[in-house]
């Protein structure tokens, strides 16, 4: 798992071979509230379903940074979020990148 920050944006790659996820996210302090997501363009010829659709990945977004705000005290909600057309079809792996995302960026901030 690789994951970076620029300009406030955070982006957390999982790549295990067949599979591949993408998710970028700009975090925000507050409540949680609605969020938009970016449905960025396939990458490459793969494919592993019709296409990956913003709806299918809000949950489990949503969860990991409630997990990870739990675990660690804060209150980060999503401003924004992008993934990839053709990325791999795994709601936990999503749950996970958003996790680490959220503790990367409180270790950032200390």
């Amino acid at each position: 798992m690789i994951i970076s920050e620029r300009d406030g944006v955070y982006s957390a790659q999982h790549i295990t071979g067949p599979t591949h996820n993408l998710l970028r996210m700009r975090l925000r302090n507050g409540a949680d509230a609605d969020f938009p997501v970016t449905v960025l363009p396939p990458v490459g010829d793969c494919r592993h379903h019709d296409g990956l659709k913003a709806e299918e990945v809000i949950p489990a977004i949503r969860a990991g940074v409630m997990k990870a705000n739990t675990k660690l005290g804060t209150d980060f909600a999503v401003e924004h979020a992008e993934i990839v057309e053709n990325d791999s079809r795994q709601p936990a792996v999503y749950e996970l990148l958003a996790r680490r995302i959220v503790e990367t960026a409180v270790a950032k901030s200390q």
